[in-house]
């Protein structure tokens, strides 16, 4: 098991839904370069962090820690292609989804009460 088994992920992951690094940062409430940190294997991100990111990213948590057993090496950009749903959204539709997912119950249901509003006045 290598050392950056998470850092790997954590790239694989986050290229693979088309956000910058900035995107996440920003839906984490951190600094880039933390973030950065996390990618490149210089920190490992906390628990309550991988649970966050395992959210922005829609998948499990565990998804994003090592493996004790060598898996069949196939990348994650492999299983991901231009038909996902998350690749009919716009990079802006993706940065907002990101930052939506670490909101809590109260705060996803400001944004949608707020985005219905400023629907109707368009409509």
């Amino acid at each position: 098991m290598s050392k950056n088994d998470v850092s790997d992920k954590l790239r694989e992951y986050r290229e693979a839904c088309a956000l910058s690094q900035q995107q996440v940062a920003d839906a984490l409430n951190i600094e880039r370069s933390t973030y950065t940190k996390y990618e490149t294997g210089k920190t490992e991100p906390n628990l309550v962090t991988l649970v966050k990111l395992a959210v922005i990213f829609n998948v499990s948590p565990e998804a994003l820690l090592p493996v004790l057993v060598e898996p069949e090496k196939r990348s994650l950009r492999e299983t991901i292609t231009a038909d996902s749903p998350i690749f009919q959204l716009s990079k802006d539709e993706r940065g907002l989804i990101a930052l939506y997912r670490v909101l809590d119950k109260d705060e996803k249901r400001s944004v949608i009460e707020t985005v219905s509003n400023l629907a109707k006045k368009q409509g």
